[in-house]
C-alpha cells in the first residue's frame, strides 16, 4: 500500500505534497487572495473563497487519505517554494490498474498565481509522481475546447495532444467534447 502522505517534490518554484490539517489558514488565505472570476474555469475555486470552514477542510484531509488509501484518487496541494503561499493542486483519480496502470490527471492554479509558469511546473511534478510513486504507466487529461491555457500547461508538462472525445464529459448539464491529452512513462 502506498503511503501518499511521504510524497513530496520540490521543482525550482513550487512544492507538491498532500495536504494537511495545519494547511488550513494558509489555503484559506490564498483562496481569499484571488481575483475575481477571470473566466468560466476558475468558478470552483472562487465559490471556495467564502464557504471554507475548518470543519470541511479536516473532513476533506481525512475524505482525501482514506480516498489514496483505497487507490481511488491521489490528491495533492501545491505550494509556492518561497513562501509557503498555497496555489492550486492537482488529482491523479485511477481509472484502472491491472494490465493498464491507467489515470487521469487534473489540475487547478488559484486565479492571482496564473501567467508564472506554476501550472507546467505542477504538472510535471504530478506526472513524476504518478510514474515513480504511484505505479502508473498512462496518464491523461480531460481538457475543454475552449481551455487553452489548460491546453498550453499539459504541452508544457510534456503530454501530447491524442484525441477529441465527442460528448465526453457532463457539465452544466450538457455533454461536451474534450480534449485527451496523454503521456505514457516510456
Amino acid at each position: 500500500m502506498i503511503d501518499f502522505t511521504t510524497i513530496t517534490r520540490q521543482m525550482d518554484n513550487v512544492i507538491i505534497r498532500s495536504g494537511r490539517e495545519e494547511d488550513y489558514n494558509t489555503i484559506k488565505n490564498s483562496l481569499k487572495g484571488q481575483n475575481k472570476q477571470q473566466n468560466k474555469f476558475d468558478e470552483e475555486e472562487i465559490n471556495f473563497k467564502n464557504n471554507y470552514s475548518k470543519e470541511f477542510f479536516i473532513n476533506k484531509v481525512r475524505s482525501i487519505k482514506q480516498n489514496a488509501r483505497d487507490d481511488k484518487y491521489y490528491l495533492f496541494r501545491v505550494f509556492k517554494k518561497d513562501d509557503g503561499s498555497y496555489i492550486g493542486g492537482v488529482i491523479i483519480k485511477t481509472i484502472l490498474r491491472k494490465n493498464f496502470q491507467w489515470a487521469e490527471i487534473g489540475y487547478w492554479l488559484l486565479n492571482q498565481y496564473w501567467g508564472n509558469g506554476y501550472g507546467a511546473e505542477m504538472v510535471e511534478a504530478a506526472i513524476d509522481i504518478a510514474f515513480n510513486e504511484l505505479g502508473y504507466h498512462r496518464l491523461e487529461a480531460y481538457i475543454n475546447l475552449d481551455n487553452i491555457a489548460s491546453q498550453k500547461t499539459a504541452e508544457l508538462a510534456g503530454m501530447q495532444y491524442e484525441c477529441t472525445r465527442k460528448g465526453f464529459i457532463y457539465e452544466n448539464e450538457v455533454w461536451t467534447d474534450n480534449m485527451v491529452y496523454v503521456i505514457n512513462i516510456n
